[in-house]
């Protein structure tokens, strides 16, 4: 007990500079305590400080201490904490840049190696082996582990001080980086402390740590009140002003009586105190004033409502942004506030409460009968009445309970009962432009709202409707993406069930065909079968089928394009492939159309119709078997080879019958022509004559007869004829369209029987 007796200690002026550092500590580790906001920050900075705080204040008492056993035994506890102050600084660091998380486990190994340290250094010599005098002040001599006790430190620290730098030094301008700069400022000069190591070993005169350690945490006081390190504030600041306050007061008045001595009374401590005190809480008040204008005035409410509007771009949900105003409004204010959602759909209520407000506890029975339990929606009996939101949506204050003089008098008594249901002291509305978008409501229980803190509630409402109309503009752009998205999978799926350009070889019979659609998914189909027997070789597909047999190829244009025509004609793409399938090379045409009608008609529920045009091409028979429901006649192009100056002869392949899918189904009229080695079929939907010029022309059905009539006539006994002919017209009617967009959906199908082929079994009748 002798040890720590009185004796061992005496006053010296010299301890007054040192007290820097720990003052300094004392202010961050007070301000620290009682701030809200930032919780792992806030941990570090803590646990930093405090175990940074036994040194500092071991090197404060150092010249006042008479005794060197007690300078050792404190020296050595003091320092031993170090490490563990490196450890939880790297902790810090790591959670300014947002890499805490990733590397905590790391973080917690660091700080528990150090751990080891605090009880090895404090217990034994290994790293303080006695003290030594210089001159005014004790300081330690290094123990034989010393050094491993310092490299350890810096190990602990590289890993966080790198990060903070790298992030620091790289990071583009902004708010955070200033942040993290102030940060790694203080860091810098704080660890540079550690040249003080120096005199353990006999290097040096007089220590720095202390100097440079209180500069440091001088320079992290002002990165939290300037740069608001801790990144969200409590409204109520007078606890760290006046620890502030105090620590000042404390350390001037203990200069102020070193100077007039021990005689002066007790009355005239306090006196100094008290004068020392004012004089510090004026000195403060007037640094505030300077610092505020340098900031323009900006403040802790300000900086909430700017947290306000950046957490909220990155939701897209109204409830969870209403959430962020309520837990902003707390911090700010001090009152949990309750939020009231408008719906889009109908004059129909929401409120939050997944997490109890105030006014559900104080009044449970109004706070029950407004809500149905799990969905949130106000019962329509306490709901807003509809009236009173119209009028309040161009009332541009906030309405109070026991001031509702502004309502009219028809509504008042709607007021009443909206503030008494929900247990409301003032009501703000959140709306944007003439629209109410939510209720932001104030409980009884809460403080009043006058001054700032009404302003500061308003000014969150304007951001939070701000932020809710930005929140619904992203949920339609996220809809609008996804709609273009299934109609882009649609028009894949499409494309996937019509046959490739060609050309198609079934036998004798070449076909080529294309379609172009007017928006991502069409309403134009056509398909190529070959009728062998049970089989569907070489369809809608491609390939060629064996033998010279039949040859089906249909054509159709559902009315409309996008993703209703395309459903229709995806529907009738898979009629045709069942038909096909199930008949064979016994396909008839009369099943095919009924086929077809069944599957529009189910489809498109009697609202959307087909045309269609499907025909059976028999080279063994050299004919062609064809019926037409409401579509444009193909033309059949006939060059005679044994004689080669006549023209190009002409036919239309004209069908009478019904559109598919609209009114009762009739049964076709099937209708067959005869055909020639080399004759050629062009089919095409309504799309393709009634392409515009920048005029506003038509291509017309004259234009294309004129165009399959100059066809030069060695081209089509060529063996690619179908190809030749299919690009001629669609070429032609690109450039009559000169640039101008599809107006409606293109198809063009070309289709040639070979020049060699056998003996007519039968000859068809013309």
């Amino acid at each position: 007990m002798e040890l720590w007796s009185s004796a061992s200690y005496e006053a010296h002026l010299l301890s007054l500079p040192f007290a820097l550092a720990p003052a300094a500590m004392l202010i961050v580790i007070a301000y620290t305590a009682v701030m809200r906001g930032a919780p792992v920050l806030r941990l570090y900075l803590l646990a930093h400080c405090l175990t940074l705080l036994p040194y500092a204040t071991v090197m404060m008492l150092s010249p006042s201490i008479t005794n060197p056993d007690v300078a050792e035994q404190l020296f050595r506890v003091a320092t031993s904490f170090i490490p563990l102050a490196a450890a939880t600084g790297a902790g810090l660091q790591l959670a300014m840049v947002r890499k805490y998380r990733r590397y905590r486990y790391w973080v917690w190994f660091g700080v528990a190696n150090a751990f080891v340290w605090v009880v090895i250094g404090s217990t034994t010599n290994a790293a303080i082996d006695g003290v030594q005098w210089l001159g005014h002040f004790w300081y330690p001599r290094a123990g034989s582990w010393a050094w491993l006790a310092l490299v350890h430190t810096v190990v602990l620290s590289v890993g966080g001080f790198s990060s903070l730098a790298l992030a620091a030094l790289t990071s583009k301008p902004s708010h955070e980086r200033r942040q993290l700069r102030s940060i790694l400022l203080a860091n810098f000069v704080t660890y540079s402390g550690l040249v003080d190591v120096g005199l353990a070993y006999g290097v040096g005169v007089f220590p720095l740590g202390w100097l440079l350690s209180g500069v440091g945490s001088l320079l992290v006081v002002r990165a939290l009140i300037v740069e608001d390190l801790l990144r969200v504030r409590a409204v109520d600041t007078t606890a760290p002003q006046l620890v502030l306050h105090f620590a000042g007061a404390i350390v001037l008045g203990w200069l102020c009586l070193a100077q007039l001595g021990p005689s002066v009374p007790w009355w005239g401590v306090t006196a100094v105190l008290a004068l020392c005190f004012v004089g510090v809480r004026n000195t403060f008040a007037t640094f505030a004033l300077i610092d505020r204008g340098a900031r323009g005035g900006e403040g802790p409410l300000e900086r909430l409502v700017a947290q306000l509007v950046t957490r909220a771009r990155s939701m897209a949900q109204a409830p969870a942004i209403a959430q962020l105003a309520i837990d902003i409004i707390d911090l700010g204010v001090g009152v949990r506030a309750q939020i009231l959602l408008a719906s889009e759909e109908d004059w129909g209520w929401t409120t939050l409460h997944a997490k109890a407000t105030v006014a559900a506890s104080l009044f449970p029975e109004t706070m029950r009968a407004q809500t149905a339990a799990g969905s949130g929606r106000i019962d329509d009996a306490h709901a807003p009445d509809p009236l009173l939101m119209s009028w309040l949506a161009e009332y541009r204050a906030p309405l109070f309970a026991d001031d509702l003089e502004a309502v009219p008098a028809d509504l008042r008594a709607v007021a009443d009962q909206l503030f008494e249901h929900h247990g409301a002291r003032a009501i703000v509305a959140v709306r944007s432009s003439d629209e109410i978008l939510a209720l932001l409501v104030i409980p009884v229980a809460g403080p009043r709202l006058r001054g700032r803190s009404l302003a500061f509630v308003e000014r969150v409402a304007e951001r939070l409707a701000e932020a809710m109309l930005h929140a619904r503009m992203a949920q339609k752009a996220a809809e609008r993406a996804a709609l273009a998205r299934e109609v882009e999978l649609a028009a894949t799926v499409q494309g996937e069930l019509l046959p490739g350009k060609g050309p198609h070889v079934h036998g004798a019979v070449a076909v080529v065909g294309s379609w172009q659609p007017a928006t991502r998914c069409a309403g134009d189909f056509w398909g190529v079968y070959s009728l062998s027997e049970g089989s569907l070789e070489g369809s809608q597909h491609g390939g060629a089928a064996a033998g010279h047999g039949r040859v089906l190829v249909a054509i159709g244009d559902v009315t409309g394009h996008g993703v209703a025509s395309a459903m229709v004609t995806a529907a009738a793409i898979g009629a045709c492939d069942v038909c096909v399938r199930r008949s064979g090379a016994a396909l008839d045409l009369v099943d095919l159309v009924a086929a077809l009608e069944a599957a529009v008609r189910r489809v498109g529920g009697g609202e959307l119709a087909m045309s269609c045009f499907a025909a059976i091409l028999d080279p063994v028979e050299r004919s062609v078997a064809y019926v037409s429901c409401g579509h444009t006649a193909p033309y059949l192009c006939r060059s005679a080879a044994a004689d080669p100056a006549r023209a190009i002869e002409l036919h239309a392949l004209v069908g009478r019958g019904n559109l598919l899918g609209l009114g009762p189904a009739t049964v076709p009229k099937v209708h067959q022509r005869a055909l020639e080695p080399g004759d050629l079929i062009v089919w095409y939907t309504d799309g393709v004559i009634e392409a515009q010029d920048p005029a506003g022309k038509p291509f017309g059905d004259r234009r294309l007869q004129h165009l399959l009539k100059k066809l030069d006539r060695p081209r089509l006994v060529a063996a690619s004829a179908p190809l030749v002919v299919h690009d001629i017209v669609q070429a032609g009617v690109a450039a009559h369209r000169a640039g101008r967009p599809l107006a409606d959906d293109e198809t063009v199908v070309v289709a040639q029987l070979s020049h060699s082929l056998p003996a007519a079994a039968s000859q068809a009748t013309p």
